[in-house]
């Protein structure tokens, strides 16, 4: 029997350490399997610049992984059990109803982070943040109402970790109408 190796997120480490294993491991003796919820890698490090305008390119995971032996699921990961060493997943999509359990000799757990808002009162209803495509193209959308018609064009970025420097630095560049 093969051992059953589940990588559950497909950032930088999930990819990496997925790949790393289909490299080093024989396909005869292991499975990898890597579940995400979106087809695509996000390449989260380059989100300030999709949210100041820029073009970032959102490879297929299918094409990341293709002809590796890796085996990609795009579900979303609702419960992990080690007890009987499954992960229970759903579909990836909202509708997606119903659910799979996938069980693993060993799992990989590269799920990433999320945004918190700290209980700060207003932060869920204004502020935005880069952690992945979708909120980065939200904000991108919000920076060109700024810059339309009654737009003040102030942007206020909290943060003077590497992300908040990035985000400030790229909007000031492909933006220099907004005061950051």
């Amino acid at each position: 029997m093969k051992h059953r190796i589940i990588v559950l997120g497909a950032g930088y480490a999930g990819a990496y350490v997925a790949g790393n294993l289909a490299r080093r491991l024989s396909p005869e003796d292991t499975e990898i399997t890597v579940v995400n919820a979106v087809p695509h890698f996000v390449q989260r490090m380059r989100m300030p610049q999709v949210a100041a305008g820029q073009e970032v390119e959102a490879p297929l995971l299918a094409d990341v992984f293709a002809g590796t032996g890796i085996r990609l699921r795009l579900a979303r990961v609702t419960a992990v059990d080690p007890l009987r060493q499954v992960v229970a997943v759903a579909a990836a999509d909202a509708d997606g109803e119903g659910g799979d359990e996938l069980g693993y000799d060993t799992l990989v757990y590269a799920l990433g982070s999320r945004v918190a808002d700290h209980g700060v009162p207003g932060v869920a209803e204004h502020a935005f943040d880069v952690t992945g495509r979708p909120s980065a193209l939200r904000l991108r959308e919000r920076l060109d109402r700024l810059s339309g018609p009654g737009g003040n064009g102030n942007v206020l970025v909290v943060g003077d970790g590497l992300t908040g420097i990035e985000t400030a630095t790229e909007i000031a560049e492909s933006r220099p109408g907004h005061v950051c």
